[in-house]
């Protein structure tokens, strides 16, 4: 175990305010408008907090669908961001970041003729990204849906994606930044555009399923999903069962926008938006059985209304650190801030903290956050609001400057072929509580995924995740890997640093 505490460096702000609009003071209004300066038709569309240099600081990637290239600002590690100046980078779009011949630098899939993806392997050195463009690029084939995931358990992580027919496939993995198609249809749904794949475990038996849903221009505005599970527990082939009614989920008018362990019970719960216009709240038995939890969140009386529910995700992320979870949830054209309050209900707060709720959301944009400047509260990077849906995207930065509470980061290092540890199931409890469910304050299985240029974590090199503590100043942590089953453990770990956890 190896536990690192940061610096606290606390950006200018007004104490009065919890989120306070930072974008002129940390460089990011200069990095747009140089963006713009070097292509009037730059189409800003995903935004990005990744660590480009492998400084360990989160900087700035902002994307171009069409009129690139993109724009990249390296960070000071105080949340101030500097433009990149004739630096190799991907030209486009990232649709996943991650390590692929796991060199301790973050390699992306990047867009590539419009709708495909490329690799692009990173060869930079301090201060000076570079990126050098791969040959797998599934020859222009379709790749805006994507996500990592070791499928067929040889140890290595494989590349999911969509095919472009409406259907799901898989690229074996080597461990060593190599892709190999297979060809196999994992799921089939004939929808004409998507679809897009959350690899979990939902029914507790350790092989993981994947939640599958409609995306992007599809007529049907109001989404669709589908749950298929998978078959291999006994003892078959890779294959998947559709289990969409049988889990007690709808299809048809049903986008399951997220997941998280809402009611702290160790098991997977999903957010979806109903109808196109009303999120809801499904909790899961643990055996990959949901329930609808009434009125689970409130006011949103006010809140923009979603336009179409096929864009965007839904990310679980504690923002004030109180040791609930809290929602992120993006589409188009909007972006909810969901406070947790306990028991899987949830207050709309982007009013009261002052973040923006509309939200450009093409290409699935709009959500972003990372702890910018070190300070162990995550802070939140979005689009303004614009009078017209055609002016030019700006980005705006709000620094969190919510009322301080203790937090831990585990970093979850996997044996080689899945350093990330894609798949690994991490827990934390109250201190002394290792392994009792009721004493059980967090859990989440490890997911690299992406809806086009919406992602669901910020990114370094090796996986991390945040976890709020309130008062606590200690907790045990439990880390499960995948597949393998082992468990690494420590008991009263410190607040206020990060641990990393290894295999």
């Amino acid at each position: 175990m190896v536990l690192i505490f940061p610096t606290k460096v606390a950006l200018a702000g007004d104490p009065g305010k919890p989120f306070v609009d930072i974008t002129a003071s940390s460089g990011v209004d200069a990095v747009v408008d140089a963006g713009y300066a070097a292509s009037e038709k730059w189409w800003l569309s995903g935004i990005d907090l990744v660590d480009l240099t492998g400084s360990g600081k989160l900087d700035l990637f902002l994307s171009a669908h069409t009129g690139g290239p993109a724009v990249a600002a390296l960070n000071d590690g105080h949340g101030h961001f500097t433009l990149v100046r004739n630096a190799s980078l991907p030209p486009t779009e990232i649709h996943l970041a991650y390590d692929i011949d796991e060199d301790g630098r973050l390699d992306f899939q990047a867009t590539y003729r419009d709708g495909g993806g490329k690799w692009w392997l990173n060869h930079s050195s301090p201060g000076k990204p570079d990126f050098k463009a791969t040959r797998i690029d599934l020859s222009g084939g379709q790749a805006r849906q994507n996500a990592i995931i070791d499928l067929d358990r040889d140890g290595k992580a494989d590349w999911l994606h969509e095919t472009g027919r409406g259907d799901i496939t898989f690229d074996k993995g080597d461990g060593k930044g190599n892709f190999t198609p297979t060809g196999q249809i994992l799921a089939s749904t004939k929808w004409k555009d998507g679809p897009s794949m959350i690899p979990v475990d939902l029914n507790g038996d350790g092989y993981i399923d994947l939640i599958v849903s409609m995306r992007g221009y599809e007529e049907e505005r109001l989404g669709r999903t589908r749950i298929f599970l998978n078959d291999a527990a006994s003892g078959g082939k890779i294959s998947f069962t559709e289990s969409t009614t049988a889990g007690g989920l709808n299809e048809q008018a049903f986008q399951v926008m997220g997941l998280g362990d809402f009611n702290c019970d160790g098991a997977v719960d999903l957010v979806c938006l109903e109808n196109g216009k009303t999120l809801a709240i499904y909790f899961n038995d643990g055996k990959g059985k949901f329930t609808r939890l009434e009125n689970a969140i409130s006011g949103m009386e006010k809140a923009t209304r979603p336009a179409d529910a096929n864009w965007g995700m839904a990310v679980t992320v504690d923002l004030d650190n109180d040791g609930i979870p809290d929602l992120l949830v993006n589409g188009r054209e909007f972006l909810y801030v969901l406070r947790g309050i306990g028991g899987g209900r949830f207050i709309y707060m982007n009013k009261t903290w002052g973040i923006d709720d509309i939200s450009k959301a093409a290409v699935d944009a709009g959500i972003c956050f990372g702890d910018i400047d070190n300070d162990g509260r995550l802070d939140i990077l979005g689009f303004k609001a614009q009078p017209k849906w055609n002016d030019p995207a700006r980005v705006r930065v709000y620094h969190n400057e919510l009322p301080r509470q203790n937090w831990l980061r585990i970093r979850p290092i996997g044996a080689p072929g899945n350093k990330a540890a894609a798949g690994a199931k991490i827990r934390l409890y109250e201190a002394g509580g290792l392994n009792d469910p009721k004493r059980l304050i967090a859990y989440e299985q490890v997911g690299i995924y992406a809806r086009q240029v919406v992602h669901s974590s910020y990114s370094y090199a090796q996986t991390e995740r945040h976890f709020g503590l309130g008062a606590r100043t200690t907790a045990d942590v439990s880390v499960e890997f995948y597949h393998s089953g082992k468990r690494v453990e420590f008991t009263r770990v410190k607040a206020n640093g990060t641990v990393s956890v290894a295999e």
